[in-house]
């Protein structure tokens, strides 16, 4: 089950939300931290939006992620057929506006109960649903560049673009 945090600011099921948020355990902790003290400010101030998923009962929140949009700017390292290919129109441009998955994770102690595969499953589908709206043709995703993360990120249909302006966090693509 999914429920935007735009969701719970604006309903009634606040409470519950909020006790699960608190008891969410992630080993990256920025994204545990994120969810826990940036997200719904992020969500009030409609910087980015956040979905929790909850298991079938609605009584554990197994994971998260959060969708943005975001000005791609391109390195001087990037093919102009990648750019193109990116962009769909010219090779030329600098950068180029994209959906961003900015955060994305599963709790901890729940991380048997849902495979990371169905929680990336659920959140592309998300993506589609606002590339419907808005169009795009690409969605992107930051990541550190640890093996087992990056091939996660490969098996499910990303590629390695380039490194992001501070050169932290390899940014991967997914052709939607």
């Amino acid at each position: 089950m999914v429920i935007s945090v735009r969701e719970i600011i604006d309903g009634g099921a606040r409470e519950p939300a909020l006790n699960a948020i608190s008891r969410f355990s992630c080993r990256d902790k920025d994204v545990e931290s994120f969810l826990k003290n940036k997200a719904l400010e992020f969500e009030r101030r409609d910087k980015a939006r956040t979905y929790l998923i909850y298991d079938g009962n609605k009584s554990a929140l197994l994971g998260y992620f959060t969708l943005s949009l975001k000005a791609l700017p391109f390195t001087e390292n990037t093919s102009k057929n990648t750019i193109k290919s990116i962009d769909g129109f010219s090779k030329d441009i600098r950068a180029v506006g994209i959906i961003l998955i900015g955060q994305f994770g599963k709790d901890t102690e729940l991380a048997k109960d849902i495979d990371g595969g169905h929680l990336l499953d659920i959140c592309i589908e998300t993506v589609y649903a606002a590339q419907k709206i808005v169009g795009g043709r690409f969605v992107l995703l930051e990541c550190q560049e640890i093996d087992k993360i990056v091939s996660f990120y490969e098996r499910n249909g990303f590629k390695a673009l380039q490194y992001d302006e501070n050169d932290k966090y390899l940014q991967m693509v997914r052709r939607l």
